[in-house]
């Protein structure tokens, strides 16, 4: 599994296990359901040792981070998730709760205050915003764009847009070609990049790639409105 791999698990366990104590934390909160008591309990280990992998990755990369705007990035994102885990824990933690929530709970507790002091250097370089907060926001679409691509979220869309970083394999794009056209130079892609990025559709079976200049004069169909959508998200 390599760094990215690693960073990308673990923040989808610690919103896993965040959301179980957020649910801990609110209302009716000592009534969890055991599915949420179990995500608590018995993802503890595995999380704290995937959490302790990450930081240690950081620390290995350390010298590279603060000049490389894309780690950066990356890295400011993992620590702004860390910082609400510790909340949630904190909120999570109150009178009432039994065993094992309780002993879990303060085990989750004592072992972030391990970390945060291993880890001193790098929190306190990520300790006021995000350096990358001055970008234009890409919040929400991800899910604005779904008919589009995907099984995605808004960190890729940052990734390909911000960093022109590709996933690992193209993934399909549901749209047209003159949708993909759009989305491209709106924000100021390759051909490139795109075909990096993502598979088109063909004559609604192959996927292929695509010539950004041979659709975006087309009086191709929009039928799914991303001009409209696009406009939601400043140009590059």
């Amino acid at each position: 599994m390599n760094y990215h791999q690693r960073l990308y698990r673990t923040r989808a366990l610690m919103d896993e296990v965040m959301t179980a104590m957020n649910n801990l934390a609110g209302p009716g909160g000592h009534d969890l359901c055991v599915k949420d008591i179990r995500t608590i309990v018995q993802r503890r280990g595995e999380f704290q040792n995937r959490l302790r992998e990450c930081f240690y990755n950081i620390i290995d990369l350390w010298p590279d981070i603060p000049s490389n705007e894309a780690r950066r990035f990356e890295v400011s994102t993992f620590i702004s998730r860390y910082r609400s885990f510790r909340l949630a824990v904190r909120a999570a933690d109150s009178p009432g709760l039994t065993e094992p929530l309780c002993e879990s709970l303060r085990r989750y507790s004592n072992y972030l205050k391990e970390l945060d002091e291993d880890m001193t250097v790098i929190l306190g370089e990520f300790s006021g915003s995000l350096p990358c907060q001055a970008k234009p926001s890409l919040t929400g679409i991800a899910e604005s764009l779904r008919r589009f691509v995907e099984d995605v979220d808004d960190e890729f869309f940052e990734r390909l847009i911000f960093f022109h970083q590709a996933p690992s394999r193209p993934l399909k794009w549901r749209g047209s070609k003159v949708a993909a056209a759009l989305f491209a130079k709106h924000f100021g892609l390759t051909d490139s990049e795109m075909n990096k990025a993502f598979v088109f559709p063909y004559r609604g079976k192959t996927y292929t790639g695509l010539k950004i200049s041979s659709y975006t004069t087309a009086k191709g169909d929009d039928r799914y409105g991303i001009k409209t959508i696009l406009m939601r998200y400043p140009k590059k």
